[in-house]
């Protein structure tokens, strides 16, 4: 064993290269998949930990003048372990937006960062994004205005609340703005007493759990009922917890592809290492070393490289796991945030290195149970049969000579042939995947600001009656959105959005038709999800209303942002339906009362902000992008690679038949252009399917994503396939030039 284990070593230094092949890939496998999951399961870990330390409630409820009967009824309900109440509005500071709770309780659910703990004393705590985008600190006056009351409060703590992890302030936006929107707690008391006019109780929740609990919440408040979610809804909570299962599920789908292909490259390459050494294995043979034992010592080729590699790619996988995780800070607020595995992490490393052990050992296999004699030419005889197409000479024979040996060296080496089209394909799926990904987030972004929609400002008042009447003549299209219960639905509350007259709102059916009066409209996520067709019969009830109304569905729309319902006010009105729009879309062109509207939202701020959501995932992304790089050209020039060492006494034997090697190096590329070509053929559906299972993981109740390709997308994969797969002929080509024919050809010495 101690002259295997030397030979070892100088096999090691000799194929270095080859060696540094297979290293790679198990790195880059373990690191990967391992790296991914230090961050998914670092946030999941991160967010329960907060969740719990700061006593996160499971239910939230917005009604009008809540009462202590209504309190004492939630308490009720089995499952329900406390039950809390306050009153929250929004004011404002500035041209900013601070959303306020007034709370009664001296142990609020939020984290101090900085500051003096909460009290029932007159100041405000105010959070920690909001505080460092507009630089408050400890003992700076905040000025509020709300009902045209104007009021300053002394800034007595910095916080972060677990039920605001993702704050973004306003249904108009989809990722947080902190420099222009924030949320601030203080003592209800002091809330009432600053403005004396402010409404009753509006806000509870709830911790426990009860399997019919939106029904039971229904029942309790009826038409005063304005808002309830869960944290399967909250945008602010549902979001955070979302996006673990969306880099859970990118990390166990990309890494299978990725893991597949690895493997594919590190069999390649032992195989092709091995293949270089059978005189090596039968000279080991004929020195009386036992196949168990040749067995081991090829064996321990594979448990070498791949452990290391493997193991190397664990030990850098925190600094994967802190890139991903240092992406999402910007996102989601929380006080600590922590790396975290699981089990699996150890499994994939066992896998990685028990396919390179394994890939050694049956490369060797063959050699093994042969007799040396047989071997030591370096390779064992071809056994040479016939194919189907010679039974047809009139059509085979007209075939050239070269196009002949490829159509029989391609139906001998079936197996070397499949994983060169495997290798394109696999190759193909990841490219479209990488690039179709940010393309059709990007392109949900345009299709959302660009096409659904043409405003210039979203305008939101209190009270639509006193503003039409004071404005009669004000022109732009009025909105009414509401959380509703749809029956069917899927178990969740949507949002309904009555649609007034105007030209501002563009959405369009799936069969691109428009939205008009006579039906109700469904977006094609949520319709998706309650298994809810064309032409079938809804039943909603919104909130803040008791009544029940039935509507046709007429139509699927190709929206992605806001999964929910649309109507026409004409259509809601003529169903009995309560109309009092709030917000008021408006062009460029259209001039509004500053004094009277409570906030301005531009579309380019929302489309901006949406961007801002986009370039979140985009480090991840690009890694992703990176990696696949990586193994589309370890992968492509291992397998052609591989086809020169299995093919060395062929050339030769070419060369000898009188093939000049220019024909040798036509013969090589149209092969390898048949084998890429089939790959890509395969590879561009299989990587449009693949890109739509990648899309779907980051879809949620709230947002539909959906995959987009286009001609820019196909091409620039393909053409870097291409170029990668071509690579490797010139490759070829170069050795073909050192082909020893003396040297390949001769027999036994």
């Amino acid at each position: 064993m101690k002259y295997l284990n030397l030979k070892l070593i100088r096999d090691v230094r000799k194929n270095w290269t080859q060696f540094f092949s297979v290293f790679l890939m198990a790195f880059l496998s373990v690191l990967l998949f391992v790296g991914l999951q230090g961050a998914w399961k670092g946030l999941d870990v991160s967010l329960h930990h907060y969740s719990r330390q700061s006593r996160l409630s499971n239910y939230w409820i917005r009604a009008v003048n809540i009462q202590k009967a209504d309190l004492n009824k939630l308490k009720a309900i089995p499952g329900v372990t406390s039950v809390s109440s306050g009153i929250k509005i929004q004011t404002q500071s500035g041209k900013k937006q601070i959303t306020i709770e007034g709370v009664n309780t001296k142990r609020p659910s939020f984290t101090l960062v900085k500051g003096n703990n909460f009290s029932q004393t007159n100041g405000i705590w105010i959070d920690k994004e909001y505080a460092i985008a507009n630089n408050i600190k400890i003992g700076d006056q905040l000025p509020l205005k709300f009902n045209h009351v104007k009021v300053k409060y002394p800034v007595k703590g910095i916080i972060q609340s677990a039920s605001k992890i993702f704050f973004t302030g306003s249904q108009d936006y989809i990722a947080p703005n902190h420099s222009k929107y924030g949320y601030a707690y203080l003592p209800e008391v002091y809330l009432k007493k600053s403005f004396p006019n402010i409404i009753s109780t509006n806000f509870v929740t709830l911790s426990g759990h009860h399997a019919n609990m939106r029904q039971r919440i229904e029942q309790i408040f009826g038409k005063r009922l304005m808002m309830y979610d869960n944290r399967s809804t909250l945008t602010e909570v549902a979001t955070a917890f979302d996006r673990v299962t969306e880099i859970k599920n990118l990390s166990y789908l990309f890494s299978f592809i990725f893991i597949l292909l690895a493997i594919l490259a590190m069999f390649t390459t032992i195989r092709r290492l091995i293949a270089d050494q059978t005189s090596e294995i039968a000279v080991l043979k004929a020195l009386g070393f036992s196949n168990q034992l040749i067995g081991l010592h090829y064996g321990s080729f594979g448990l070498l490289v791949g452990g290391l590699g493997s193991l190397t790619g664990a030990i850098f996988s925190p600094v994967v796991s802190l890139f991903v995780l240092s992406t999402q800070k910007t996102m989601f607020s929380l006080p600590k945030w922590q790396l975290a595995y699981t089990y699996t992490s150890l499994w994939v490393l066992i896998l990685v290195i028990a396919i390179c052990v394994l890939s050694a050992y049956f490369a060797a296999y063959s050699a093994m149970r042969g007799l040396p004699a047989d071997f030591l030419r370096g390779d064992s005889e071809k056994e040479v049969h016939h194919i189907f197409l010679e039974r047809f000479p009139g059509i085979f024979g007209r075939f050239s000579y070269g196009a002949r040996w490829i159509i029989r060296d391609a139906f001998f080496n079936k197996i070397r042939i499949l994983m060169g089209i495997v290798g394109v394909a696999g190759g193909m799926m990841l490219m479209i995947a990488g690039i179709g990904m940010p393309q059709s987030i990007n392109h949900l972004v345009d299709k959302t600001y660009t096409q659904d929609y043409d405003y210039a400002k979203r305008l939101t008042v209190n009270d639509y009656a006193s503003f039409k009447n004071k404005y009669p003549q004000q022109k732009g299209q009025w909105l009414q959105v509401s959380q509703a219960h749809f029956s069917k639905d899927d178990g969740y509350n949507r949002y309904l959005t009555i649609l007034g007259k105007g030209h501002e709102v563009k959405l369009k059916t799936v069969d691109g038709k428009e939205i008009k009066s006579g039906g109700i409209y469904l977006t094609h996520g949520f319709a998706e999800k309650a298994h809810i067709k064309k032409g079938e019969k809804l039943r909603i009830k919104t909130f803040g209303g008791n009544d029940n109304h039935y509507f046709k569905v007429k139509g699927i729309i190709d929206g992605q942002v806001s999964q929910g319902a649309y109507l026409t006010a004409k259509t809601w009105k003529k169903a009995k339906g309560e109309y009092q729009p709030t917000t008021l879309l408006i062009d460029k062109n259209t001039a509004y009362p500053r004094k009277d509207v409570v906030s301005i939202v531009s579309i380019g701020s929302q489309q901006a902000n949406a961007n801002n959501f986009v370039n979140n995932l985009m480090g991840i992304f690009a890694l992703i992008i990176g990696f696949a790089v990586v193994l589309i050209v370890v992968v492509l020039y291992n397998l052609g690679s591989l086809g020169f060492v299995e093919r060395y006494r062929d050339y030769a034997t070419l060369r000898v038949l009188g093939i000049h090697k220019k024909e040798l190096k036509q013969l090589t590329f149209v092969e390898n252009v048949i084998t890429t070509f089939i790959g890509w053929l395969v590879g561009i559906p299989a990587g449009i399917w693949f890109l739509g299972q990648y899309v779907a993981t980051f879809t949620t109740i709230k947002i539909e994503y959906v995959p987009y390709i286009n001609w820019i997308t196909i091409t620039f994969a393909s053409t870097f396939v291409w170029i990668c797969s071509l690579s490797t002929t010139i490759f070829l080509n170069n050795r073909i030039k050192k082909i020893d024919m003396v040297q390949a050809l001769k027999g036994v010495e």
